[in-house]
């Protein structure tokens, strides 16, 4: 399977102007079995899924899955929980402009913010007005070592963008994001800039 990276450049607001460089991975990795997909459904609330990390990540972007990598046709909220409150939250954009996309998900560029080694989170996004994958299009999920995959989550109908409680025993996947195993690295972001450029190993 061919592996995404990305290289973030980082410039420093420091008098020496100095460059620090450092890579990004998609937290998530989808191989489907079909060209199909689920959804969008007709009610607006929040789908997601539930991972824990056995290391501290800094997360450098949000994203939605894009079923034909040409934009997506309405802006979709989305968010990260832990222990019931949101971490951070965005919103991603209709169309291209502003965004990356990896992998058929469209990301949007965040603040730097972490997340702690041995804690579990949720990750979730509206649904109304974009497709996603589910279990009749999905073939294998792979997460980054340092992130394990817990379950399924919506929120109930009608809902609006809210954190996902209710289990699922079918696969539904719309949200990712994009992680830095160094957190360290991002610490200078808080006085720089950010620009993801893509590019590929295999």
């Amino acid at each position: 399977m061919k592996k995404v990276i990305l290289t973030v450049i980082v410039t420093l607001l420091l008098m020496n102007g100095s460059v620090l460089m450092a890579e990004i991975f998609p937290a998530l990795e989808l191989e489907r079995n079909s060209t199909g997909y689920s959804g969008p459904g007709p009610v607006l609330r929040t789908h997601g899924w539930e991972f824990t990390v056995t290391e501290d990540l800094a997360v450098a972007g949000l994203g939605i899955f894009d079923l034909f990598d040409d934009g997506l046709y309405l802006p979709h909220e989305i968010g990260i929980w832990r222990s019931g409150d949101l971490v951070y939250s965005t919103t991603v954009p209709a169309g291209t402009e502003g965004t990356v996309l990896i992998d058929q998900f469209r990301y949007i560029e965040t603040e730097p913010f972490w997340l702690t080694a041995g804690e579990t989170y949720v990750i979730g996004n509206t649904t109304v007005g974009d497709p996603f994958v589910g279990n009749n299009n999905l073939a294998r999920i792979t997460t980054l070592p340092s992130i394990t995959y817990e379950r399924t989550l919506i929120s109930p109908s009608d809902s609006g963008f809210s954190l996902p409680t209710l289990e699922q025993e079918f696969y539904l996947f719309g949200p990712n994001f994009l992680v830095v195993p160094e957190p360290m690295t991002l610490v200078m972001l808080g006085v720089g800039g950010l620009l993801l450029r893509r590019r590929y190993s295999k």
